[in-house]
């Protein structure tokens, strides 16, 4: 299968809190990986291809304040491999994220896992 990702994946576990804007739910899930376009979430509720969500990243050990980004889920997929809460692999596409909301991601996954930002950084170069 061809990558048809254009931005580097860091593989990261993060707490996320998220608000369901379709369905006004809220919970809380976490991250497997991440990039500035995107991530793979551990879910606990199902969703659709379509769903738009308000997700809070948590990135407490560097920055007092979360980053919020509106995402649009793009896959779900029941795991086995996931403990008992979280039972759904998610895609999210990040909506409509600011150039400052980039950098402010890529600086929180940078200060919080430096060997996972370098070794993906320059995969490849």
């Amino acid at each position: 299968m061809d990558e048809k990702r254009t931005n580097v994946r860091w593989k990261i576990v993060l707490p996320v809190r998220y608000v369901g804007l379709n369905k006004h739910t809220e919970s809380a899930a976490r991250t497997q990986d991440i990039s500035i376009s995107g991530a793979r979430l551990a879910m606990v509720e199902r969703h659709r291809a379509g769903d738009r969500l308000g997700i809070m990243l948590d990135f407490s050990q560097v920055s007092n304040k979360p980053i919020c980004i509106d995402a649009d889920v793009v896959w779900q997929k029941v795991s086995c491999d996931l403990n008992e809460e979280c039972n759904y692999l998610t895609g999210v596409v990040f909506r409509k994220i600011s150039e400052c909301g980039k950098r402010d991601l890529v600086q929180c996954v940078h200060e919080s896992h430096p060997e996972e930002f370098r070794r993906h950084w320059w995969d490849g170069v």
